[in-house]
């Protein structure tokens, strides 16, 4: 399996940063995966969490029963690179960080996003962000929104890259509008490890 697999295609996703208050990225993003119909497993991370939108909460990653293909973060950068730790210890194949404030405020989170993409370097897992819009597989075998953009697109046979968030969004509700569909779409904002290039060659073999 490409460890790009476990992100356009994971059988099981952990959303560490899940929330259950309406309209916080956290809660968007797991209602999202949810209301898409992914067809895998989904698992909510939150330690003050019981549920999140009637499905039951972990308090960490490492106490979910199941191997976790996926790590979906949405934490500030510190708790972040915990979680990243606590994904690692876990044996995911892939995180996507969709939280801000990392290399693009410098300082600080420049430091904790470099820690970040060491540890992925060395664990072998491949990581999107962060300071991303998430990724998007429409087909059917998948059918996965993990992104912030509650328009899921319908299938198709162009796959989409892009830096911004913001330039996903616009692309996203015009071809809703249009009709247009997708194979894979993805925001990869900060380009810590999975870049424009890892990609192309990725949708090569699409």
């Amino acid at each position: 399996m490409d460890r790009l697999d476990a992100i356009f295609a994971p059988e099981t996703i952990a959303v560490i940063g899940a929330s259950t208050q309406k309209g916080k990225v956290g809660h968007d993003i797991f209602a999202n995966i949810l209301s898409g119909g992914f067809t895998g497993t989904l698992y909510p991370v939150n330690p003050k969490a019981k549920s999140v939108l009637s499905v039951k909460c972990y308090t960490s990653i490492s106490n979910i029963p199941d191997p976790i293909d996926l790590g979906m973060i949405i934490l500030p950068p510190k708790a972040a690179l915990n979680a990243v730790k606590d994904c690692i210890a876990k044996g995911v194949k892939g995180i996507v960080i969709v939280s801000a404030g990392f290399k693009e405020v410098g300082g600080e989170g420049a430091q904790i996003e470099k820690e970040i993409k060491s540890l992925c370097t060395h664990a072998s897992v491949r990581l999107v962000g962060p300071n991303c819009l998430g990724v998007i597989n429409p087909s059917p075998k998948v059918s996965l929104n993990a992104s912030f953009s509650a328009r899921m697109p319908a299938p198709g046979n162009v796959s989409f890259i892009s830096q911004s968030g913001a330039l996903c969004t616009a692309v996203l509700d015009y071809a809703a509008d249009k009709g247009f569909g997708f194979s894979k779409f993805i925001s990869i904002g900060n380009k810590a490890d999975v870049d424009e290039l890892d990609l192309l060659r990725y949708y090569y073999n699409d």
